[in-house]
């Protein structure tokens, strides 16, 4: 399928992406890039999906935000590139004006922008999140004592290396032993310098979903830490789950994939989750 380089502005600067055109497609997806990387994504993850779903009849945008790859700026946070979003749909809409329905796929923070701002737009018919940025502390420290030391420590390797003087016991297990308590106490008579913005990133991603009226595919990697992170926050904050259940927010996860869907496999499968979700949305 044909792929042309555009441009457009976001806020005074130039922003640079990728259109995988189609003909006569009514719903199309664009690609929020999350994180230190540009439209090509790790592995080529964005190109991948993007010629998989333009081989589908389904048109993608991947761009890149400002002040990364290509697109001239300072470099945003994640949860401030509403501004980004928005000039890339409406880049979108004009390249492809047949366009009824526009869906938003985030990886990690990119999922996470799209969150904050999906339900400012009604253009949009559906997200696509994967394993969204999340952060919560003890969460992640949970993830990491039940799912990251229980492989090491399982590990004949792990323990080779410590007999033959190739690792350093007493660091491992002072780095075990603080996560251990940051997973049991939390932030507990800790001083909790970063709440605020955090907790601030945390409500508008809860608004966000609370407020966006269309549907939503949550893709979870079962090899990857933020995932896991993600999934024990669900676990432990009822307000989480209870928002997550009422919304009948669809969940899929695939248990041998890491963060970026690196193989070939997972990439594929990805592009297949992606591609019935945007199609039931046309139908």
């Amino acid at each position: 399928m044909p792929e042309h380089a555009c441009c457009f502005t976001s806020q005074g600067q130039q922003l640079t992406a990728i259109l995988h055109s189609v003909d006569r497609a009514d719903i199309g997806v664009v690609i929020v890039v999350g994180g230190p990387q540009y439209r090509v994504g790790s592995h080529r993850q964005f190109v991948h999906l993007a010629r998989a779903l333009a081989d589908q009849g389904i048109p993608v945008l991947r761009f890149d935000v400002t002040g990364m790859g290509d697109s001239s700026g300072e470099k945003k946070v994640f949860d401030d590139l509403d501004a980004d979003i928005a000039a890339a749909v409406n880049c979108f809409q004009e390249l492809c004006p047949e366009l009824e329905k526009i869906v938003l796929w985030g990886l990690c923070d990119g999922a996470s922008a799209a969150l904050i701002y999906a339900h400012r737009d009604p253009r949009l018919a559906g997200l696509v999140l994967l394993n969204p940025w999340l952060e919560n502390r003890q969460a992640k420290a949970r993830a990491q004592v039940s799912h990251y030391y229980t492989r090491r420590f399982l590990d004949p390797g792990f323990w080779r290396k410590l007999m033959q003087g190739k690792g350093n016991l007493v660091g491992s297990v002072w780095e075990f032993v603080c996560t251990l308590w940051q997973a049991l106490l939390g932030d507990k008579g800790t001083i909790k310098a970063q709440e605020p913005s955090e907790s601030c990133y945390q409500q508008r991603m809860f608004e966000g979903l609370r407020k966006y009226p269309g549907r939503v595919l949550l893709v979870l990697s079962g090899n990857d830490l933020t995932a896991k992170a993600f999934s024990q926050q669900l676990a432990q904050d009822s307000a989480w789950a209870q928002l997550v259940g009422e919304r009948s927010v669809s969940r899929v996860c695939l248990e041998s994939a890491d963060h970026t869907f690196s193989t070939r496999q997972a990439k594929d499968w990805l592009a297949r989750q992606t591609q019935a979700f945007v199609s039931s949305l046309s139908e």
